[in-house]
């Protein structure tokens, strides 16, 4: 093992992170098992560097845990297949490193993921990585849910796949949107028309086997409701969705956007 390695191996230890076996990793570490904090390719040339990186992320399924974090410190990647990584980190936490800086950089990834789940850690802490570690390895036991109700103006757009004829409909209907507040998307979203009457009507995306649930009441009084359920989720959702309300509290600003075609669906706003 480098001795850049040994040292990151070292510290990653005293923070609570186990080393853990990742396919297409050369060095894991984690707080659970099979489900890598920090990833690390760094042996073999930057071919077999490249193609292990987008088995990782880019050829697997979306529900196939990856890591949270991904280093790669090989030197001889072809420009191409840099600038495919580089696309591919727009995307996911993927970063291109030499080793010298391995550690540095290591370092600051620890201290982004603690105030990304701040939520996590006990006011005052000490040791908030170490902390953090101890609250994700009890998410599956104790089933933690984090819910946020806000007052906010929402413009609508479009809303044709919500009606049977001219008329908003409940139903079990729905299209993939993509959520943004600040710098953060997620993906995949899919709110659906629960009810409709004279106070106004109500999206809501729960899913039982899904951690995170957006609800709005359109009306005289809109709200927007975030919720998480972190016993159902791996670090990559949980950092997305607490990134996105981290923007949402920073820019009062949440939208839920068709992909294909840009438009906004639902744009909230918050009012006070």
């Amino acid at each position: 093992m480098d001795s850049q390695i040994t040292a990151v191996d070292e510290f990653l230890r005293k923070q609570g992170l186990e080393r853990i076996e990742f396919h297409g990793t050369d060095y894991s570490w984690g707080f659970r098992e099979n489900e890598p904090v920090i990833a690390l390719i760094a042996k073999g040339d930057g071919g077999a560097a490249f193609q292990a990186a987008m088995s990782l992320y880019w050829a697997s399924a979306e529900y196939i845990v990856k890591p949270w974090c991904l280093f790669i410190s090989v030197e001889d990647i072809a420009p191409h297949h840099r600038q495919m990584i580089e696309n591919l980190s727009r995307q996911f936490n993927i970063n291109m490193v030499p080793i010298d800086v391995l550690f540095e950089s290591v370092e600051e990834q620890l201290d982004d993921l603690v105030k990304i789940l701040e939520a996590y850690v006990p006011e005052g802490s000490i040791e908030p990585f170490i902390d953090l570690g101890k609250s994700v390895r009890s998410w599956g036991e104790e089933k933690p849910a984090n819910e946020y109700s806000y007052n906010v103006t929402i413009e609508v757009g479009n809303l044709d796949v919500y009606k049977e004829g001219d008329e908003l409909t409940p139903s079990r209907k729905t299209i993939p949107l993509t959520v943004t507040a600040g710098e953060t998307k997620i993906d995949g979203v899919l709110p659906r028309l629960v009810k409709v009457d004279d106070s106004g009507c109500f999206f809501d995306t729960e899913h039982r086997n899904l951690p995170m649930v957006f609800r709005l009441f359109i009306g005289d009084s809109s709200r927007l409701v975030l919720r998480f359920e972190a016993d159902k989720c791996n670090m990559i959702e949980a950092t997305s969705f607490w990134s996105l309300y981290h923007g949402f509290l920073r820019t009062g600003r949440l939208a839920f956007i068709e992909p294909n075609t840009g438009d906004i669906l639902f744009s909230c706003e918050g009012t006070g």
